[in-house]
């Protein structure tokens, strides 16, 4: 039965010379004696051994006639040679070039982050980046394609530290697993907005679960999918179309539920309102400087499904003159829980409007995995 099994080169070419030399050596015949018995000039001898010269017809006919070994078995020793060196001379040309395709991607890419997240651990260049390829799904060098298409990608903060490397090398595994999932539900945009009201429920009723989430996702005909957060890559959430359904692809960079749950929305808002003609969005940090229009819409979404603008109203309404803003967080946090909003993330919104992250008290639950 025919196989696509590769053949297994040999690491080293073994000469035929170098099995007479071990035949002479276990008859006790030594080299000159051997020479002239078989009428060959003891360097020819020499050079054969050394693997310097080829044995031809004529001498395998020699050989066969002083050593008893058939005439066809040097002759294959020898055609073996010559194909087990061709097929290193090419194994090395490929290798070469993949070790500077490789050196290349290191330039744009966090290629040992992928190859880690991979499993990949082949010891040759060119077989890593095979295994790379089929993996990513996505010629590497149509990387650029990705950036473009993704709005946010290049918004810079201050206060963060940022390696490109890694951003790039990021969007890449979210793109490649957003792409290899699949779902059986359609999505439309009705599904989306009902997404968003059922996980918003649960988050407020304080019973959502990273497996009831993508329940709720999946079941609307929203890819879900995590992947690792990378060092100097602040990335929080990332949606995009893939050939059949939305996706939302996410990091749990802080532990914190609550702002997964933002985040989640957030892109629903994104897939809602702005995801296009092959367009992709990133969330990022709230401390940027500037905000896209697009930003700004689905942080509003995001903001008006979690808590509706009236229960919003209603529990501002319910802060207190009072100066100390533990006290006004407590009034807020009360009022929330009377409209049926957590504490948590009425608490949270309230610390993002008033820039007063240092308040204590009302932490977001973590995420349990």
């Amino acid at each position: 039965m025919a196989t696509n099994a590769k053949p297994i080169i040999p690491a080293v070419a073994t000469h035929p010379g170098s099995v007479l030399k071990k035949e002479l050596k276990a008859r006790g015949i030594k080299q000159k004696d051997f020479a002239e018995a078989i009428g060959m000039p003891a360097p020819n001898l020499s050079e054969l051994i050394k693997g310097k010269r080829n044995i031809t017809e004529t001498i395998a006919i020699k050989l066969e006639e002083a050593l008893g070994i058939p005439f066809q078995n040097w002759m294959n020793l020898q055609n073996r040679y010559h194909y087990v060196v061709k097929c290193k001379e090419e194994l090395d040309a490929t290798e070469a070039t993949a070790l500077a395709e490789e050196q290349s991607l290191r330039s744009r890419l966090n290629v040992l982050v992928l190859y880690k997240y991979y499993n990949i651990i082949s010891q040759r260049a060119s077989d890593r980046l095979a295994a790379l390829k089929e993996q990513l799904l996505i010629d590497l060098n149509g990387l650029q394609s990705l950036e473009v298409n993704t709005d946010g990608y290049f918004k810079r903060s201050d206060s963060l530290k940022i390696d490109e490397n890694n951003m790039r090398t990021w969007l890449l595994l979210a793109w490649s697993e957003a792409t290899k999932a699949s779902i059986e539900n359609d999505y439309t945009q009705e599904k989306g907005v009902e997404a968003a009201i059922q996980i918003a429920k649960m988050a407020n009723e304080k019973v959502l679960t990273l497996g009831s989430l993508k329940e709720i996702l999946n079941r609307n005909g929203i890819i879900y999918i995590q992947v690792p957060k990378l060092d100097a890559a602040p990335i929080d959430a990332y949606s995009m179309m893939t050939a059949t359904n939305p996706a939302i692809v996410v990091t749990y960079r802080h532990n914190d539920l609550d702002k997964l749950v933002f985040d989640v929305l957030h892109e629903i808002g994104h897939i809602r309102l702005h995801i296009t003609n092959g367009r992709s969005f990133i969330s990022v940090e709230n401390d940027y400087s500037s905000k896209s229009k697009e930003e700004k819409e689905a942080d509003q979404f995001a903001q008006d499904i979690l808590i509706p603008p009236h229960k919003w109203k209603l529990i501002m309404s319910a802060k207190p003159d009072n100066l100390s803003p533990h006290v006004v967080v407590h009034a807020i946090a009360k009022m929330a829980e009377t409209n049926r909003i957590s504490a948590s993330i009425a608490v949270a919104r309230y610390k993002y409007e008033t820039r007063c992250y240092n308040i204590r008290g009302y932490r977001s639950p973590k995420i349990i995995q």
